[in-house]
């Protein structure tokens, strides 16, 4: 079997010049560094970009999903792994996954230790990751994140530490499966309900705002929002917001600026009818709000991919 490892920079591909660390290291560099990797698989490699996660675009991101579907139309390759930063690590495995639906299993892994430290991480998740890749011939589970031995669903997995390796979680329905010696063991199938999007390159938009509620919030972000394409809103809890910013969002919606919202808790869906106070999870029904059952940051990524689909509501459920 052939899985082919996509290098995309980040910690993983990191070398220090004393000052600090920046990606300079190949994707074959990747591979070769991993003892045992090639008793795995026949390991190829890509050199797709070698910067930090956080310079990639969402362009960049389309160019990915498009060299993809090429590995996926060529019956040689049984997986594809492709290794990134981790700090918008699961934006990137999220876009992905919303717009490839190929059979060609992917697998987003990198590192939070670079190898010019005592203990890298990247080797050992590469190895796994490609374990993962090659052994899911026939499954349908969709795109995935491997890290410090455990699978993730795109879909679910977000980094949790900023600086600990054990930093990738689902938090609230857990792993899939898990990397043990040579052993894959899978617990569960992911349940994925969002469409595939087909977004258009030209109508790629950075103008949709990601707005965190907090305690006793002002206006000032989301009237900074009335020219943009969207809101994502982060409410309280299970759907609640300081009644100070409601006139905000009954401008926006006069505006036509759709608002997308979520919960800014790391577990849990909004409600719908449980609270009929001004400025409850029903203000937001009021205004007109389109519901996400994901976070702020994965909420973003559907909304830009939703909108250059022309898919919005699609997406989106309205409660």
């Amino acid at each position: 079997m052939t899985v082919v490892v996509v290098s995309l920079g980040g910690t993983i591909a990191s070398t220090s010049d004393g000052d600090g660390a920046s990606p300079s290291l190949s994707g074959r560099d990747l591979v070769d560094a991993v003892p045992g990797l090639g008793d795995v698989a026949d390991v190829e490699t890509l050199e797709f970009a070698t910067v930090p996660s956080p310079h990639l675009t969402y362009e960049d991101l389309l160019d990915l999903v498009e060299r993809i579907r090429e590995f996926d139309d060529d019956p040689g390759t049984t997986g594809v792994v492709v290794t990134q930063g981790t700090d918008v690590l699961e934006e990137a495995a999220y876009f992905v996954d919303l717009c490839y639906d190929g059979g060609t299993p992917v697998v987003f892994t990198g590192a939070m230790r670079n190898p010019s430290l005592a203990g890298p991480d990247g080797p050992a998740n590469l190895l796994a990751s490609v374990r993962v890749a090659g052994g899911l011939v026939g499954r349908d589970a969709g795109t995935l994140v491997c890290f410090n031995g455990r699978v993730h669903a795109a879909r679910e997995a977000t980094k949790t530490n900023s600086t600990n390796v054990d930093t990738f979680r689902s938090p609230e329905f857990g792993p899939l499966a898990v990397v043990e010696e040579d052993r894959v063991t899978w617990r569960r199938r992911a349940e994925n309900p969002d469409p595939t999007l087909s977004p258009d390159r030209e109508g790629l938009s950075v103008d949709v705002e990601a707005v965190t509620v907090t305690f006793d919030a002002s206006t000032a972000l989301l009237d900074a929002c009335a020219d943009g394409d969207a809101v994502c809103l982060a409410a309280l809890g299970a759907g609640h917001v300081p009644p100070g910013i409601v006139p905000a969002l009954e401008r926006l919606r006069e505006a036509d600026v759709p608002i997308v919202a979520t919960t800014r808790c790391p577990e849990g869906r909004l409600a719908r009818n449980t609270y009929d106070f001004h400025g409850s999870e029903r203000t937001l029904v009021e205004l007109g709000c389109l519901y996400s059952d994901l976070n702020l940051q994965k909420t973003t990524v559907r909304t830009v991919a939703a909108l250059a689909a022309d898919r919005l509501d699609d997406a989106f459920v309205r409660p």
